[in-house]
């Protein structure tokens, strides 16, 4: 039996939850492990098969309720083969909509058991107000609660039996969601061209002058891990948006089990 983590996680949030949830797998099955990290342009190039002895874990972030649309190549060529699969949606602590349900319908689709499904949160990429500071020690505690729950269902081979919780069809992503994005803009004074913005950045959108590509996703991992806070989101809607979000989604949210 091999257990394997994959997620998409251009901030870490999402990568945190997966690792919970699979450090308690690891302990109950004691089986080889595999750490997939998707964020990387090249390991979404890749196809990924899998078999009957097979665990995954599958985390990514939400985007507009729903999951990543660049993610959507790489899952379409998924083979489960009857792997069985925990599935994770990791939010800003507005709401994911349909993305966990979305998840699900595309392992189950790509032939996989999906035995168990978590909503975790996750700071809000465009404010440290929203979700700030999390997952944090209680979600990481939560995530391997969930883990352990999970590990029975996975054990006994048995699909979800809680109905998720989300609508088919799927929420619609508007354009303001699927267009490119102006990447963070750039503090010349801050910046000391360490070159990091370029290594973080999932779809390869920021040269190595550091000019813009025209590709970006709004992820904010430039943003996050810049070690001078020379880069900082300065696009319209997206201001828009944060002013709405701190003003109606500070409020913290607690994760959901699907077992």
């Amino acid at each position: 039996m091999k257990l394997t983590l994959l997620y998409f996680s251009p901030t870490h949030t999402t990568k945190k939850i997966v690792s919970a949830v699979g450090k308690v797998l690891f302990e109950k099955f004691l089986c080889r492990t595999e750490v997939v990290d998707l964020t990387p342009a090249l390991a979404r190039e890749r196809e990924y098969v899998f078999g009957e002895e097979d665990i995954v874990v599958f985390g990514a972030p939400v985007y507009g309720g729903r999951v990543p649309p660049l993610l959507s190549p790489v899952l379409s060529k998924l083979q489960g083969n009857g792997a069985r699969a925990i599935v994770l949606s990791v939010y800003g602590n507005r709401d994911y909509d349909d993305a966990l349900l979305e998840t699900a319908d595309i392992f189950t689709e790509k032939g996989f058991l999906v035995c168990a499904a978590g909503a975790f949160v996750g700071e809000h990429s465009y404010s440290d107000k929203v979700g700030g500071g999390r997952p944090d020690c209680d979600d990481i505690v939560a995530a391997q609660s969930f883990g352990l729950l999970a590990a029975v269902k996975v054990r006994a081979g048995k699909p979800i039996e809680k109905t998720l919780r989300g609508n088919r069809p799927y929420k619609e992503l508007g354009a303001a969601m699927t267009a490119p994005k102006p990447a963070p803009a750039l503090d010349a004074e801050k910046c000391t061209h360490c070159g990091k913005c370029v290594s973080v950045c999932p779809v390869n959108n920021i040269a190595a002058d550091l000019a813009d590509g025209g590709k970006c996703i709004a992820c904010a991992a430039c943003v996050k891990f810049c070690p001078q806070g020379a880069r900082a989101f300065a696009d319209g809607h997206i201001a828009v948006v944060r002013e709405k979000l701190e003003k109606n989604c500070t409020a913290r949210r607690s994760p959901e089990f699907f077992i």
